[in-house]
Order: structure tokens, then C-alpha cells, then sequence
């Protein structure tokens, strides 16, 4: 099966540095934003896991090297990205099909409006640098400092589709159009965690908060395809994911607790909860001050379209980071298996307009030894959106090396064979302990 979006990855990298403060970075791509002290990143998600970040005989521990994701998700259409790009053909080349008028119309319109509800292709991006986050124990201040630094990037793609028509001079048109929202965040993030208080044998409640300083490119363009000149949607994703960016700096602040116990922890985060808002870049406005008969004015009024007459879009639109709490367990079995869970407990959506509600179960087995890999596995679904869920497995080779990849229980058809709606893999060099 052959994924055309791949070809983001390659492109999309090089310029974006991308990480993410939201995404799973290291071994809790299969694991989940759960407290599991053996993962570096679990800080990431519930800053009170700082105090389970270094050893009681140390004073600071830092990420070794990179980390390294990559994501794709496929709404359920079939052959979206195929029937995209042959309607681009046609459009562009009428002579270039051999079907007739009233079959290409008979196609694509059934087609078109499947991909209006239903099509969506969405890649995310996640690097994170070497050295950070970094953990500093204080014995004067009772608790562990943290610095981290995270850049990410989102890049959605949906149909705003519009009627198929054939006319008079024998071409075929459309207002039909690909709706591109991008998202690249950089983040700065100071945290403190510490023990707050302990109950005899039972065990020990933790605490922790976090300042996040975060800089976001927002990005929202409408393009006709009569105006794509016959380039592929991967072409069109890679080529102008940048474009129409607006910047927003703005703060936030997550909390969270964590009661550590002998054979359980169990945990409790509320990230942004002051609900950041953060600017996209306007479109279909002040149409007639561009240059006229010119491509961006086109594609202005096309956006005007959608906009006043089909309701689809707004031409002024925020991206706020509402509020939202996580719970998540683990349970330590014997000395080498942990199982571990996290629940999202309401939806959210991310930069680029998608609903998020997660669920994350797994199992992990620590060797604890160089030669021999610890092992995990993971299952995650999202409760509203998509809907879609997947498997995750991993290894942690020579205590340092982790791998994880994730694959898809749902499938779509691409290029005529069958597979996964999601797909992606994760690779970070960070000390295992």
C-alpha cells in the first residue's frame, strides 16, 4: 500500500524541527501520559512526576540525545489522496481521461461530497533536542527543577467540496477546494515538583507546577483546485503549509498531583488552566485590494464563498487551549512489570481543528539489564472525533535506545490495497532507569 502523505516527512522535518509539548515524545508514544517513573518524559505530561525523575542519590539527570515521531492519520474515505489528484488531472487536462463527461461527473460528484464529510488527511511532526528536558534536585528548595524546551507541528487537510460541472468550452469546474490548517508551536517550560505529604507505611502524595511560555504559527488557506496548476495534495501540503502563518506568544500553567504508593501511583494533571488563545492567520478578506485577475485574489473569493454563502468556514478564527484534566494509574506486578493507564476526561480540539479525547493502556516489561531490551506494548483510542485506536509496540535497547511504532486497528483503501488509518513511529535516545 503506498502512503502519498510520506512524502511530508521528508520535507516537512527539515524545516519545522518539529516537537511537541502535547505529543507523546520517547517511550510514552506507547505508553501514554501515564506515571511511569522509568520514562524521562513523563514529566512531559504531570510536572509532579519531576520528583520520580532523578535518583535519590543524584542531584540532575538530562535527555541523552534526540527524539524523534512521526503521524498519519486518514480519514475514512478511500483512496482519498487517488481521487484527489486524479480530479486535479482532469481539471487541469480535460483530454486527460478517457471517460466521458457524464461519467467523470457521475464519479467525482459522489465522490466529492464523501470527501466533504469524511476526508481528511492529518500528519503531525515531533523533535525534541538533545540535553532537555533537564531535572536539577535541590536539597535547599525540598524538591526537583525543571527546563524543557519543545517545538511541534500539525498539518491538516480537509475537502470543502462544491458540485462538479461540465461546460460549453468542454472544461470541467468546480469551487470544490483543499482547506490547509497548520500549527508549529515552540515552547519554554519551567516546572517544580515536591513532596507535599505522607501518610504512615501507605504512601506519598506529590505535587507539581509548570509555566509554559508558548510562541504558536497558526496557518489557514483555501485553494481551489481549478488553481492547483496539477500538483498533487502531498505537493500542495509541503509546498504550502507555510504560508498565511499569524504568531501568538502567550502563557499558561499546568498543576498536577501524584500519590505514590509501594505497588501503585495514581495521578491527576490540569494543563492550561488559564486557556491560552493563540491567532490564525484571516482568509476571504479585503478580496478586491489584492491585484486583480491575480491567483491570490482567486483564491480570496473562493474563500469568500465558503465563508458567506456554503458556511463552512469563518474568516476570523482563534485557537484557544481550553482547560483539561488527565487522570492515569499505574500498577508495578512483581519487580519487572509495570501497567499503566491514562484517560482524558473531556474533549479538546488541537491546532488544526481536530477532536481529541484519549484513552492509553499498557504493559511494560523492564529487563533491567543492557543486553536484554525491555519490552512494552500500548492500545489507544480517541473517544470522540475520529474515533480511530491503534496498537503500539516498543523496546528500549542498551538501556538508551528506544524504538516504538504505532499502527492502526481501522482501515481505509489506498492505491487500490488495504490498510491502517493511522500509522507512525517514534525513536529517542534517552537513559532508561
Amino acid at each position: 500500500m503506498k502512503y502519498p502523505l510520506f512524502v511530508v516527512l521528508g520535507l516537512a522535518a527539515t524545516p519545522l524541527y518539529a516537537g511537541t509539548g502535547s505529543s507523546a515524545s520517547g517511550t510514552n508514544f506507547t505508553s501514554g501520559p501515564s506515571g511511569n517513573h522509568t520514562a524521562l518524559f513523563s514529566a512531559d505530561h504531570n510536572p509532579a512526576m519531576n520528583n520520580f525523575m532523578v535518583r535519590e542519590e543524584e542531584t540532575y539527570r538530562f535527555n541523552f540525545g534526540p527524539a524523534f515521531s512521526y503521524g498519519i492519520e486518514l480519514g475514512d474515505v478511500g483512496n482519498f489522496a487517488d481521487d484527489l489528484d486524479d480530479l486535479i488531472d482532469i481539471i487541469d487536462d480535460p483530454d486527460s481521461t478517457d471517460e466521458s463527461p457524464s461519467d467523470v461527473l457521475e464519479r467525482f460528484n459522489s465522490v466529492l461530497e464523501n470527501m466533504g464529510e469524511h476526508g481528511y488527511i492529518k500528519n503531525t511532526i515531533n523533535v525534541r533536542a538533545p540535553i532537555l528536558p533537564l531535572f536539577y534536585k535541590s536539597d535547599r528548595f525540598g524538591g526537583t527543577f525543571s527546563v524543557d524546551f519543545s517545538l511541534d507541528a500539525t498539518i491538516g487537510a480537509r475537502v470543502l467540496d462544491d458540485e462538479l460541472k461540465y461546460d460549453q468550452d468542454k472544461d470541467y469546474l468546480t469551487n470544490t477546494a483543499i482547506y490547509l490548517k497548520s500549527g508549529i508551536e515552540k515552547r519554554l517550560s519551567f516546572g517544580y515538583g515536591r513532596e507535599l505529604w505522607s501518610y504512615n507505611d501507605m504512601g506519598k502524595l506529590y505535587g507539581g507546577a509548570r509555566l509554559d511560555i508558548s510562541n504558536m504559527e497558526l496557518s489557514k488557506q483555501v485553494m481551489p483546485l481549478q488553481m492547483l496548476d496539477g500538483r498533487d495534495i502531498s505537493d500542495v501540503m509541503t509546498d504550502e503549509y507555510d504560508k498565511n502563518l499569524v504568531s501568538t506568544t502567550a502563557m499558561s500553567v499546568d498543576i498536577g498531583v501524584v500519590w505514590d504508593a509501594d505497588f501503585y501511583r495514581l495521578g491527576l494533571t490540569l494543563a492550561d488552566i488559564n486557556s491560552p488563545s493563540f491567532d490564525y492567520g484571516a482568509v476571504g478578506v479585503n478580496c478586491d485590494e489584492r491585484e486583480p485577475g491575480s491567483t491570490e485574489q482567486s483564491a480570496c473569493y473562493a474563500t469568500e464563498y465558503f465563508i458567506e454563502v456554503k458556511g463552512d468556514l469563518k474568516a476570523y478564527e482563534t485557537h484557544t487551549k481550553h482547560a483539561r484534566a488527565t487522570v492515569d494509574g499505574a500498577l508495578h506486578i512483581g519487580n519487572k512489570w509495570w501497567l499503566t493507564s491514562a484517560l482524558d476526561l473531556a474533549a479538546y480540539d488541537d491546532p488544526v481543528g481536530f477532536e481529541n479525547q484519549w484513552f492509553h493502556l499498557a504493559a511494560s516489561y523492564e529487563t533491567g539489564g543492557f543486553w536484554l531490551p525491555s519490552l512494552r506494548s500500548g492500545y489507544q483510542v480517541n473517544l470522540t472525533g475520529s474515533e480511530t485506536s491503534s496498537l503500539n509496540v516498543g523496546a528500549t535497547f542498551f538501556k538508551m535506545l528506544n524504538f516504538d511504532i504505532e499502527y492502526g486497528l481501522e482501515s481505509v483503501e489506498v492505491d487500490g490495497s488495504t490498510g491502517p488509518r493511522r500509522l507512525g513511529f517514534a525513536l529517542s535516545l534517552t537513559e532508561h532507569f
